[in-house]
């Protein structure tokens, strides 16, 4: 069965994306069909991996704001294009999509789960928007078995795990008030940009410690190394695990793939 793996954290600038790119690069590159769904209206994975839509106007919004739109994922899907996997097909964002969250119609929160019925893919990834449970959010985790979340060692990192695991677990709780079936599984807090070398700083180190208190059980290791590569090939449009700088990070998210993946 294929897995639905949504990436969340409810700040800005604490490595969701680049740990939405590197998972599903760590499955595409594991031999997995791999379908990354960009669902933040800012771009950053559809601007990295440099996809356009199939037409223009036909973004994840085109699914978001249609009530009909089952089977349009595989419809709108694009290869990720060179320096990237033959593995790895897209569905870019655009900045229209954050016009999708006014929407109140019935059932709007099913969209995207409808459009991936039938999807020939091992593994979705969802680069979700980093905002409190919003109706894209919503679509998030209606269509996901499974998330994680993504973290940097500091105050924003923090934050935006508290934020993001307490949405979580009001949708969860709602759902399950409602009599739904609720198949959301928390897989772990993936930490990035943890640390250059072997020098941890005070405040990197009680961040972690924090994290471990408040979430039991759910930070995840290896720590993601902090490697300017990563940056210069989001700046380049490429992926960073193909430049002799970059592997030890892309070899952290491959074992964290290891344990998030089914």
């Amino acid at each position: 069965m294929t897995q639905i793996l949504a990436v969340y954290s409810e700040s800005g600038g604490v490595t969701k994306t680049t740990s939405a790119v590197s998972l599903a690069m760590a499955g595409a590159r594991d031999g997995r069909k791999v379908l990354l769904i960009d669902l933040d209206p800012r771009g950053a994975a559809t601007k990295w991996v440099g996809v356009d839509p199939v037409e223009p106007g036909l973004h994840v919004g085109a699914i978001l704001g249609n009530d009909d739109p089952e089977g349009w994922a595989a419809q709108l899907a694009v290869p990720s294009g060179e320096n990237w996997s033959d593995n790895l097909t897209m569905i870019p964002s655009n900045r229209e999509v954050a016009n999708r969250e006014k929407a109140a119609d019935d059932h709007a929160d099913t969209r995207l789960k409808a459009s991936l019925r039938g999807i020939d893919a091992d593994l979705v990834v969802l680069d979700c928007p980093n905002r409190q449970g919003g109706l894209i959010t919503q679509n998030a985790l209606t269509a996901a078995d499974t998330v994680v979340y993504a973290a940097k060692p500091n105050e924003d990192g923090l934050d935006g795990v508290d934020g993001a695991v307490l949405t979580v677990r009001r949708f969860k709780a709602h759902r399950q008030a409602l009599g739904a079936r609720v198949e959301l599984q928390e897989a772990g807090i993936i930490v990035g940009a943890a640390v250059r070398g072997s020098v941890w700083t005070r405040d990197a180190l009680r961040a972690i410690a924090e994290l471990r208190q408040a979430h039991p059980g759910l930070v995840l290791e290896p720590f993601v190394p902090d490697r300017v590569t990563v940056l210069e090939s989001r700046s380049a449009g490429t992926f960073y695990g193909d430049y002799e700088g970059g592997k030890g990070t892309f070899e952290a998210y491959r074992q964290l793939a290891r344990k998030v993946l089914r």
